[in-house]
């Protein structure tokens, strides 16, 4: 017979969240957090750090709406544990939200996240990167969102980001009818290379960067590109003039024959300054032709990258690997609980997203400094299951806590050494 019985014993379950905790102590975050924004207007009032950390760490911890910090506050454990006195509410959090959000909350935090992921860079190449950009669509039953072009209401915030890094250096937090070519060149060049400067040397895109302007800024600032060209009269027609000779059988990841076929021609635009590269993927179509495209489906490629250094197969490889950085968006959008937003407001939605890349940011700093290589492509997921949510007790002394963790002897003694190289340890002091 199972029986259940309360306790007042000093438990909680959020033990490994100390680890980011004490990150951010260590890289002295709640200080950058509060030079970036306004003070409060008393001498009581709370801290931009405070809200900005609590909703992090709510998000880290798996929560999906504001009113999951009672459950901290509640935690007299964890607090302890965090030194913290209280967290506070979720009608808090949503007015502060609301007074310090749009353009210019989303700026004032990316001026803390951009000299983090800077720092967090010295342990690998800093320079010669490639550059992805893409948006992506969250719908949102709010007052004042807008009815995104596939029919629902809600925001399409555009996102630039690295896979070598594993982090993203830009956001633009918009409404969902904006248009994914909407001033596409100044988010390149406002929102990530200035963020990052010296950082990439390569844009990958999708259709939505398929414009002269786009292609235009980046033969004007030296920068490679390879983007995803659109299936207009002008492209197919170029298509439809490559030499069956010259079409060559494609070739898979793994070294294998593929069913598809490869060509290039070139091409450029209206307004283009110069052309460029038109790499051409062809596979036949089983189902009824096509009228314009025929017995085939294609997908192109525009690229200024010479052929010397990557022929049309590197270019379709070079290109396929933006699968991955969809992945990354889908774990900041469903693993942090971005896919539905805690207001009705899109200024105070605006900056909640950018706190989601703040936290997404301090996981993949964590994973990739402390965590050991075979933790850099887990998601938060599996390190909520191994790392974060571990059960302990606090015993407190007349000097000092101990925390009891509920562990198996040699992944306690990793715990432990993790929080000791993060305490004592200097920042990012390991690859």
């Amino acid at each position: 017979m199972l029986k259940l019985e309360q306790t007042d014993e000093r438990l909680t379950r959020r033990t490994g969240l100390i680890l980011i905790n004490r990150f951010g102590d260590k890289i002295n975050l709640s200080q950058k957090i509060n030079r970036a924004f306004r003070e409060p207007g008393s001498n009581r009032g709370i801290q931009a750090s405070e809200y900005v950390l609590s909703i992090a760490e709510m998000l880290i911890d798996g929560a999906t709406c504001l009113e999951d910090i009672r459950l901290f506050e509640n935690d007299e454990a964890y607090k302890e544990m965090a030194e913290v006195k209280h967290y506070p509410t979720s009608d808090a959090i949503g007015d502060w939200l609301r007074r310090h959000g749009g353009a210019d909350g989303e700026k004032r935090l990316w001026n803390v996240l951009s000299p983090i992921i800077q720092s967090g860079m010295t342990g690998g190449s800093s320079s010669g990167l490639t550059l992805d950009i893409d948006g992506t669509l969250i719908e949102a039953d709010k007052g004042d969102a807008k009815f995104t072009y596939k029919g629902f209401r809600g925001y399409h915030p555009l996102v630039g980001g690295s896979l070598e890094l594993g982090l993203f250096v830009g956001s633009r937090f918009q409404q969902g009818n904006v248009s994914p070519q909407a001033d596409l060149v100044s988010f390149i060049d406002e929102e990530c290379l200035k963020n990052m400067p010296g950082t990439f040397t390569t844009i990958r895109s999708d259709s939505a960067g398929y414009n002269s302007e786009v292609i235009n800024y980046c033969f004007d600032n030296n920068l490679r590109f390879t983007i995803t060209a659109d299936h207009d009269c002008a492209v197919m027609e170029s298509v439809s003039k490559i030499p069956e000779s010259e079409w060559d059988r494609g070739i898979n990841d793994d070294g294998s024959t593929a069913s598809y076929q490869v060509a290039e021609t070139v091409h450029s635009l209206e307004k283009t300054t110069r052309s460029f590269r038109m790499v051409v993927k062809r596979i036949k179509d089983t189902r009824q032709q096509d009228l314009f495209t025929g017995q085939y489906r294609y997908w192109i490629i525009a690229t200024n990258i010479p052929q010397r250094e990557k022929d049309g197969q590197a270019i379709i490889h070079f290109q396929n690997q933006r699968g991955e950085f969809e992945k990354m968006i889908g774990e900041l959008k469903h693993h942090y609980g971005l896919d539905h937003f805690p207001c009705g407001q899109f200024e105070a939605n605006c900056l909640y997203f950018t706190i989601g890349i703040l936290a997404f940011t301090l996981v993949q700093l964590l994973k990739r400094y402390y965590f050991g290589s075979e933790w850099k492509k887990k998601s938060v997921r599996s390190l909520r299951y191994h790392w974060l949510h571990v059960p302990s007790r606090i015993v407190s002394h007349a000097r000092y806590t101990i925390v009891k963790v509920a562990m198996a002897p040699l992944l306690f003694q990793q715990l432990l050494s993790i929080y000791l190289q993060i305490c004592l340890a200097p920042a990012f002091s390991s690859a």
